[in-house]
């Protein structure tokens, strides 16, 4: 008796080319970000993904003038924090000595100044970037502080979400995005993803000659859960 081999119709090309996907709930977040110049919609994508409370409590953490949210865009509420009154935040609180209860918030954002020397750069009224930054141009040490306050102030599994900006200062790299992990394991929290959001264009300084290291020509935003 000879048996005949079917192929099952799924398998072939015809209906490869043809067939429907079913449609799914389930919706993919890439690790790599389109570039977008309202970030507000990349941040309530990321905030909507990670989160599984429909209405969060979120504290933004270096709120400044509330860019990111794109000044009251966002579809989500938060409340801004900021150590200058002059940015006028919801609460002026400096964010390594935070005003609030333990287990107060199911998110944090926190995003840093990441241009070279803050306090002289031109950026520094744009961005709010008049801070102290150590003797090698980092910002590393003000990591751990506010780690620790944001560990204390997150209810237990609240997120941290970090835009961090790997830099180039004074011929040196930083690698802001391996400092702040570090110090983010080291503090009690666990890397749940890592996105990188492309930009158009980066700081070039007329006065430069050569290049001796590549300009970095995106953000890192990283989300941890507090463990």
């Amino acid at each position: 008796m000879t048996t005949k081999s079917v192929v099952p119709y799924f398998h072939t090309a015809e209906a490869l080319e043809s067939r429907t996907e079913p449609e799914s709930a389930y919706k993919a977040l890439y690790s790599v970000l389109p570039f977008n110049k309202k970030p507000w919609l990349l941040l309530d994508e990321l905030i909507a993904f990670y989160c599984d409370i429909a209405e969060p409590r979120i504290l933004d953490a270096t709120v400044n003038r509330g860019r990111i949210w794109g000044r009251g865009k966002s579809r989500f509420k938060y409340v801004g924090m900021d150590i200058d009154p002059l940015v006028e935040p919801d609460i002026v609180g400096d964010n390594t000595a935070m005003p609030f209860a333990n287990d107060s918030w199911d998110i944090i954002v926190y995003d840093p100044p990441h241009t070279g020397e803050q306090g002289k750069s031109r950026f520094a009224p744009v961005y709010g970037t008049g801070v102290a930054v150590a003797a090698n141009g980092g910002l590393a040490h003000t990591y751990p502080p506010f780690l620790r306050e944001a560990a204390r102030v997150l209810r237990p599994d609240g997120l941290l979400l970090a835009k961090l900006a790997d830099v180039t200062h004074r011929n040196k790299f930083h690698f802001a995005t391996a400092e702040f992990y570090l110090a983010a394991k080291s503090g009690g929290f666990e890397l749940q993803g890592n996105h990188v959001l492309p930009r158009t264009n980066v700081i070039i300084d007329p006065k430069w000659k050569k290049a001796h290291h590549p300009r970095q020509n995106h953000s890192t935003w990283m989300v941890f859960k507090k463990k």
